[in-house]
Order: structure tokens, then C-alpha cells, then sequence
């Protein structure tokens, strides 16, 4: 089984969503076609199979076929109670690149630069706020949390704060009228979502998104969405900002 990363596949448009489609649908078939067949099949132009591929990204049909050619690194056992294991495999393989590190590099100097953090977020995303409060005061970051989304906000009060927001839609509404309140206080924001085009996402100074498979019990009003990407990402975050004032200090030390 082939995955491709859920932002890229979020991206295409409606003709692309088609022959994503046709190919999952017809993996094997097309792995033996030439991009002429491919197009023909699919009712487009080797030009637009050619954009498909790159917004994908590969640099063309052939890499497109060399990909799903390969043999399936990842046991099927696995895939079959876990739906989200191969973009979870994704993610933490996204870790190490360059583009993450340096937006965690400047959204850890955020942290590092405020008074204190505080943590954000409700129902689940309110366990995993204590969890990263507890956390990064474990480190000697201090931190408080916020699990009430009526609590007041006083008037000029989080001025020199970092709030770190939990929220797997992006959209809650009662978290984006805290946050609002906060922005207009003056602190700055870090959210974690699972999608970067969500309104939490555009109201933060960085956002760190997840794009796992959205996941539900007996009702949609409840989440399952896998939270092992924000456990992740908010024990990177410590740790990140727990060494840079390590080396700061020995800096500063030997001067």
C-alpha cells in the first residue's frame, strides 16, 4: 500500500482529486501504463498528469511509478487496527527536515523570550495542555494552563506570554474568542492543529500541523483524531527550548 502526505492530497483541486482516485483505485494497472494511457484514462492532458505528479511531489509520472512500484515497507497487521499508522510514520519523519527544524528553532526563541507559557485548550486538547504544562515545567520552563474557555481575561494581563493552543479542528469557537482576547492583549500565540488552514492556524504567530486522519466514535461530536503527533511535538518544543538555555547560559558563563 501506498500513502502520499495528507497537506499535499488536501491541495489538489477537483480534476487532480479524479485521478487520485482512478489511481488508488487502480494502483497495479497504472504502474504498467505510460503517461499517454494514464491521461487517456483519466479524460486529461499528459500536462495535467505531469502538474498531478509534482503537486504530489515528484518530478514526473516515472518517479510517481518508481514510488508505488515499490514493495510495501509497512506490515499489513498494522494498517488494519490503525488507520493513521503511515501518515503518523509520515510525521515523524518530517521531524528531522530542514523546514520543521527552523520554524521549531524560531517558535522555540518565542517561547524562551516571554515571561512564562501557558497552555490552552479543551476536552481532550485540555488533557494534552495539562500534559504539556506539567511538562515543560518539569524542564524548569515555566508554565500555567487554561481548561475553562469562559475564564476571564483581565485587561493587559498576558502581555509578555506565550500561549501554546491545542485544538485538533482549528475551529473551536469558544477557543477562538479566548484567543482573540489574548491577541489583543499583546501575547503571542503557538497553536498545534491538525490542519493548517483552520482559523486557530491563521490567528497564530507559528502553527505546527499534524494531518492525521480525522477519526470518530459513535457520534462525530467525538474525536478520536490520534493525539500522538501533539505528545510529539510538545516534548520537542521543551526539550528544544531547555537546551538553547543551557548553551546560553554556558555562553555566558565563559565570557
Amino acid at each position: 500500500m501506498f500513502v502520499f502526505q495528507i497537506e499535499k492530497i488536501k491541495k489538489l483541486n477537483e480534476t487532480e482529486f479524479q485521478i487520485y482516485n482512478y489511481l488508488a483505485d487502480h494502483m497495479t494497472d497504472v504502474s504498467q501504463m505510460t503517461i499517454r494511457e494514464f491521461a487517456h484514462l483519466t479524460h486529461v492532458s499528459t500536462a495535467t498528469i505531469v502538474r498531478f505528479c509534482r503537486h504530489l511531489g515528484f518530478t514526473g509520472f516515472s518517479e510517481l511509478k518508481f514510488y508505488i512500484m515499490q514493495p510495501n515497507q509497512v506490515e499489513p497487521s498494522l494498517e488494519s487496527y490503525y488507520a493513521n499508522f503511515l501518515q503518523l510514520n509520515a510525521f515523524l519523519k518530517g521531524l528531522t527536515g530542514d523546514a520543521f527544524q527552523e520554524k521549531l528553532s524560531q517558535a522555540c526563541q518565542m517561547i524562551e523570550s516571554s515571561h512564562y507559557t501557558t497552555f490552552m485548550g479543551i476536552g481532550t486538547s485540555g488533557a494534552l495542555a495539562a500534559y504539556g504544562y506539567r511538562y515543560f515545567n518539569n524542564v524548569g520552563i515555566q508554565s500555567f494552563v487554561i481548561t475553562d474557555p469562559y475564564l476571564p481575561i483581565p485587561r493587559d494581563s498576558y502581555q509578555q506570554s506565550c500561549m501554546i493552543v491545542l485544538s485538533v479542528s482549528g475551529e473551536t469557537s469558544e477557543v477562538i474568542e479566548q484567543l482573540d482576547r489574548f491577541k489583543k492583549n499583546g501575547a503571542k500565540i503557538i497553536s498545534i492543529t491538525n490542519d493548517d488552514a483552520s482559523t486557530i492556524s491563521k490567528m497564530s504567530d507559528f502553527n505546527f500541523s499534524y494531518y492525521m486522519i480525522d477519526e470518530f466514535a459513535y457520534t462525530t461530536a467525538i474525536k478520536l483524531t490520534t493525539q500522538l503527533p501533539v505528545l510529539a511535538l510538545l516534548e520537542i518544543m521543551a526539550h528544544h527550548v531547555k537546551t538553547e538555555s543551557v548553551n546560553q547560559s554556558k555562553k555566558l558563563s565563559s565570557i
